[in-house]
């Protein structure tokens, strides 16, 4: 092998794939070794499908990739199933809650950063949608929903600090009143005299989110309303990191909407 050539090996979660050519795929994971890769998958569609159910969304693979310096998509060498979720992607709703995870993950970090917290939420994050998918309750899972966008949005430095004024640094836990700018900073109502207002339960819930297992906050959630709220936060905040509305939410929530309307 060439000094140029570097062979790779980590545990992934697939995150995408789309048609490269016409037998071949182009694969998003994100690696725990590596963060965010692009791999050919060579001979991964048409009638044979080499690597068959290893490339459904949220598959939790191990790969080996062959890397080429200067170019920026790399070669799968082989990719063996770890763990499916058959169980979430196999729930209309839920598959949209990944199908977002997955867009979030792609946009919000870069290529070739490891960042281990990430997976580790992703993983665990898995895990409870699957429980949720093979034991039905009747609520939503918005809590999950919720939180993992939270920690995304966190991981990647796009979450601000709900404890204190960005302006005058009065505590926000505490305070009666406070508001989110259009530029996504917290304050007091003295300091932003225009933005969206951000109940006291909500500032709280998201200082209880930076405490707490994805499966804690689920099963102790704040009030609908304050998860409501909670969502309409994030989504101005998604929106201000990717520059744009993420196809992928608008379809979680119609998904969503449609189940609550017929519970």
């Amino acid at each position: 092998m060439s000094a140029a050539t570097t062979l790779h090996t980590s545990d992934a979660f697939v995150l995408r794939t789309y048609p490269y050519g016409e037998a071949h795929k182009v694969v998003v994971l994100f690696t725990r070794s590596g963060g965010l890769v692009r791999a050919v998958a060579y001979g991964a569609q048409g009638k044979r499908q080499k690597y068959g159910a290893a490339l459904e969304l949220f598959s939790e693979v191990s790969v080996v990739y062959r890397e080429r310096q200067g170019q920026e998509l790399v070669s799968l060498v082989a990719c063996d199933v770890k763990r499916l979720h058959f169980a979430a992607t196999s729930d209309p709703v839920l598959m949209a809650m990944l199908a977002y995870w997955a867009e979030l993950t792609s946009e919000l970090f870069p290529a070739h950063q490891a960042n281990d917290p990430v997976y580790r939420l992703l993983a665990a994050a898995c895990d409870l949608a699957d429980r949720h998918a093979q034991t039905p309750r009747p609520e939503t899972p918005d809590a999950l929903m919720v939180y993992v966008e939270t920690w995304l949005l966190r991981l990647a430095g796009f979450l601000p600090d709900w404890k204190h004024c960005a302006r005058c640094g009065v505590d926000l836990l505490s305070t009666p009143a406070a508001r989110l700018s259009a530029d996504g900073t917290p304050g007091c109502t003295t300091c932003l005299a225009y933005g969206r207002d951000i109940s006291l339960p909500a500032r709280r819930a998201y200082a209880a989110m930076q405490r707490q297992s994805p499966g804690d906050f689920w099963h102790h959630a704040p009030a609908a309303d304050t998860l409501a709220e909670l969502a309409a936060l994030n989504g101005q905040l998604v929106c201000l990191a990717l520059e744009r509305p993420p196809k992928s939410r608008a379809v979680w929530q119609q998904l969503r909407d449609g189940m609550a309307s017929v519970t």
